[in-house]
């Protein structure tokens, strides 16, 4: 497949892939999971590992029972996963999300490989406040989160990551702890404090199943020590209070 074609396929210009070959520039984070999904594979894999054609396309040509005689006559070692529809809830779309949380007729559905049966919903984060030392989530970044059935504040595990959907909008935090009537919740920057919100304004409280980002980066080891001294002095601190 060359150039024109792989473009014609997501709808881009020749030379737009010819920028992204070259490290001129980087494909929008809505292009990568259009190809992704066309592909049949994850976008960690997309965005990390070296492919082949044999990746892409699932084929196995070591296996005999595949080849069946003919050196053409191959077929997927695995068939691609089942892709269930997603509403996009963009910060473009938010002022009408919020008015009416259950109309989707307006917004993109992204197909993910997912497990069917959850009620799925996508988010688009609209700050740096889960970003640390060049960690974590950023604007622009998608939470695909899901509501377990019979799930509640008071089944939310202390310092596990949360999308808490309010009235105004929805934030992904850490949550530290909960109280009769407050939570408090820790973001990863240190340009952003830590909050405390109402439960009584916490309108929707989500599991996140992943985040979709362009951040790929590793963290240190100093940064996971820190990480670690920070939660150990957290914990000790809750329990002198």
């Amino acid at each position: 497949m060359n150039q024109s074609d792989f473009a014609d396929l997501f709808d881009l210009k020749r030379a737009s892939i010819g920028a992204y070959e070259e490290g001129r520039a980087e494909p929008k984070l809505g292009t990568i999971m259009e190809i992704a999904n066309y592909f049949g594979i994850s976008v960690d894999e997309l965005l990390k590992k070296d492919l082949s054609v044999n990746d892409l396309y699932h084929f196995d040509i070591f296996r005999k029972d595949l080849i069946k005689g003919a050196k053409h006559n191959l077929r997927p070692s695995k068939l691609p996963p089942s892709l269930i529809s997603v509403p996009l809830i963009s910060q473009a779309l938010k002022t009408d999300y919020i008015a009416n949380r259950k109309a989707f007729s307006q917004m993109a559905q992204l197909s993910l490989p997912l497990t069917k049966g959850q009620d799925y919903r996508a988010f688009e984060l609209e700050d740096n406040s889960m970003l640390g030392q060049a960690q974590g989530f950023a604007a622009g970044d998608i939470v695909i989160a899901y509501q377990p059935s019979s799930f509640n504040l008071s089944k939310a595990e202390e310092d596990k990551l949360y999308l808490f959907e309010t009235a105004e909008g929805w934030r992904l935090r850490r949550l530290i702890s909960i109280s009769q009537e407050h939570v408090l919740l820790r973001p990863s920057s240190g340009d952003f404090y830590q909050e405390e919100i109402l439960v009584s304004d916490i309108t929707d409280l989500w599991q996140v199943e992943r985040v979709l980002t362009k951040n790929i980066s590793s963290p240190s080891v100093l940064q996971e020590q820190i990480d670690q001294l920070k939660d150990q002095i957290a914990k000790l601190s809750r329990e002198i209070n």
